[in-house]
């Protein structure tokens, strides 16, 4: 089964037992065709809402806005019925159903870097699920907003897309010890990690 048929029967599942469905998105190119892929499904996606893992804290329709990223390739076609709301609306409280995360070359995850390795408000597993901001971080260089990885850990269904042999590496290196942000997430149960180039 391939990773959107995978996430399809996910949100069929729960739409079958739910009023409504929440899935939690990242940005970057990985995920672009798992997301065009999963705006052509035949689902509710009125009883659908969507967020973001994480996002760089610039307007909407920035070129480097995940939000514009998830216009531009899910909430198109049949999902164009999803209900879109920004991660800085999403309620602490509130766990999305499902989550899709990437990963980048420097290990981190979401907006959840190396240098923020230390500050247990992102990193601790049994801090208070937020969302929570960074000061300017990553490439490109933005001040972020995301979700710590209690919040993260606590969804459900989660998959970690690693596409290509870099990141492939770097992820070798997280399951042979090297600390890295990658390595507090694959430290708990839960988390699917698929290679799968869509």
């Amino acid at each position: 089964m391939t990773l959107i048929d995978t996430i399809t029967a996910q949100l069929s599942d729960r739409l079958q037992n739910q009023d409504r469905v929440s899935i939690a998105l990242s940005g970057g190119s990985s995920p672009v065709a798992l997301y065009q892929g999963l705006s052509q499904k035949d689902l509710d996606w009125a009883r659908v809402d969507v967020t973001l893992i994480d996002d760089r804290d610039v307007p909407p329709d920035h070129p480097d806005s995940n939000q514009k990223l998830i216009a531009e390739t899910l909430l198109q076609h049949l999902a164009s019925q999803a209900n879109f709301i920004p991660l800085q609306d999403w309620p602490n409280d509130q766990i999305p159903d499902i989550g899709v995360l990437g990963m980048g070359t420097d290990g981190h995850f979401a907006s959840l870097f190396p240098a923020m390795l230390d500050d247990a408000m992102a990193f601790d597993a049994k801090a208070e699920p937020c969302v929570m901001t960074t000061p300017p971080m990553g490439n490109p260089l933005h001040p972020r907003v995301t979700m710590n990885l209690a919040m993260i850990l606590a969804i459900p269904d989660r998959v970690l897309m690693v596409i290509g042999e870099e990141k492939k590496s770097v992820l070798q290196q997280a399951e042979n010890g090297q600390d890295l942000p990658i390595t507090r997430l694959l430290a708990h149960q839960g988390t699917n990690v698929t290679h799968e180039k869509i």
